[in-house]
């Protein structure tokens, strides 16, 4: 019978009562009173036959009835906003709202602009955009779609890698010229290092050759920020030897507005491929494809630029004894 059927809106709120942790958080998430919420709770309990919370000693957990409805009950949310995409699209437009979630140094230095020119392309997908490193989980964070540079992909989500990241070593003309070039490992050791935060205040920097095992210079950056345009703006300053991802600074590599520092080596970063992530329980609608094939054709026609082959070894470079 139609009328034995769960109403639809409880199962939204029963899902967002489950995403959010708690009552307090689902009821402002939702706008709504958090009794107005738990009346709802017991009105879809009743509707059910079956209890979904259970209140323990310390925290409150998913009955097995209410596991099976947060698991089928995503799906069907999920169907009916692709559903409805679907029916908006008849016409021939991609419609829809799409959650993305970028690192910081890739959504600002390269992804921003490809944005906005998807937004100029498609006037009817609005886009909430998240550009910081906290990728946390996308279901609890209300995003679609994520893209992290990594080396170890989350298992809980979809991971498709779009393309390997290369990380180089680089400084201006003018630090080179107070300082002296960098050709030897040991010379890099008595360098101001220009870093990102994440890998630590004091880390080994391994360094890979053409050939032969990579070296391991323990370092202690002097500058480190998680914001990779600031980093960028340090080693144009002129104040250190910087470790960044290629992508962020090929195009002044090319014009020599940076100059690269032993180009016989690759450092190892904080990741070597960009990833784009999605929730392994989610459906993703016709406007998130639109958008993640727009992003990885960006990526794939780019990424040849962002590459770099390591020369054969000069005899100025640094073989340890």
């Amino acid at each position: 019978m139609i009328d034995n059927m769960p109403d639809l809106n409880l199962v939204r709120l029963f899902v967002a009562m489950v995403e959010s942790r708690n009552l307090s958080a689902a009821a402002q998430r939702c706008g709504m009173t958090r009794s107005n919420m738990s009346h709802r709770l017991k009105r879809l309990e009743l509707d059910l036959g079956a209890q979904l919370f259970r209140r323990t000693t310390r925290h409150v957990e998913l009955t097995q009835a209410g596991q099976l409805l947060y698991q089928h009950g995503i799906r069907l949310l999920d169907e009916m906003r692709a559903v409805q995409a679907a029916i908006d699209s008849l016409d021939g437009a991609v419609r829809g709202d799409v959650r993305i979630r970028l690192p910081t140094g890739l959504g600002h230095l390269y992804l921003a602009p490809v944005l906005l020119e998807f937004a100029r392309a498609h006037p009817d997908i609005a886009l909430r955009v998240h550009i910081n490193d906290g990728i946390g989980d996308l279901i609890s964070a209300e995003v679609d779609i994520a893209l992290k540079i990594t080396s170890s992909p989350p298992e809980d989500h979809v991971a498709r890698r779009l393309c390997g990241i290369q990380w180089c070593l680089c400084a201006s003309p003018g630090f080179l010229a107070r300082n002296g070039p960098v050709q030897h490992i040991e010379q890099l050791g008595r360098c101001d290092l220009i870093a990102p935060q994440s890998l630590g205040r004091r880390f080994d920097l391994r360094l890979k050759q053409a050939h032969g095992d990579p070296l391991i210079l323990r370092v202690a950056p002097r500058l480190q920020s998680g914001d990779y345009p600031f980093l960028r703006d340090a080693v144009l300053a002129g104040l250190g030897v910087a470790l960044l991802p290629r992508y962020a600074v090929w195009e002044m590599l090319r014009d020599q507005t940076l100059v690269q520092v032993l180009p016989t080596f690759e450092p190892e970063g904080v990741g070597d491929a960009i990833y784009l992530l999605t929730a392994p329980n989610r459906f993703p609608s016709m406007a998130t494809r639109v958008l993640a094939d727009f992003i990885r054709e960006h990526i794939e026609r780019h990424a040849r630029d962002w590459g770099g082959t390591l020369p054969a070894a000069s005899d100025q470079a640094f073989t340890p004894s």
